[in-house]
């Protein structure tokens, strides 16, 4: 995709603090951000790992996926579908977000960016 700009993967934890402190603490990685207990952005070299709460509907081995952020949203949603990709467009406070699936079904998303 022309337009990706980053990729994170999303992690979905039971405990922000104990997580933070897992991944900063124990890994030694960066905490870049953290939005009390909503979600926590950490920098591991090339790259990023976001912690969200998990949902009730999130299982073990289901609480993973893989974030892109691209700089022209409607235009890498429009490309992806061309390809016979499925996508669920949301918003979420601020920022639109695109869910999609791989032929195994795993988890990945694109998010809108301003860079």
């Amino acid at each position: 995709m022309k337009n990706l700009r980053s990729c994170r993967v999303n992690v979905m934890v039971t405990d922000m603090n104990r997580a933070i402190d897992f991944y900063q603490n124990k890994l030694g990685l960066e905490l870049l951000n953290r939005y009390e207990d909503h979600y926590a952005e950490i920098q591991a070299p090339d790259l990023q790992i976001g912690l969200h709460p998990a949902s009730e509907n999130v299982s073990w081995g289901d609480n993973m996926s893989i974030g892109m952020g691209v700089t022209d949203f409607d235009l890498t949603v429009e490309e992806l579908q061309t390809k016979d990709i499925q996508l669920r467009v949301v918003q979420d406070g601020y920022m639109r977000l695109a869910y999609f699936t791989d032929p195994d079904g795993n988890q990945l998303f694109l998010a809108e960016r301003d860079d």
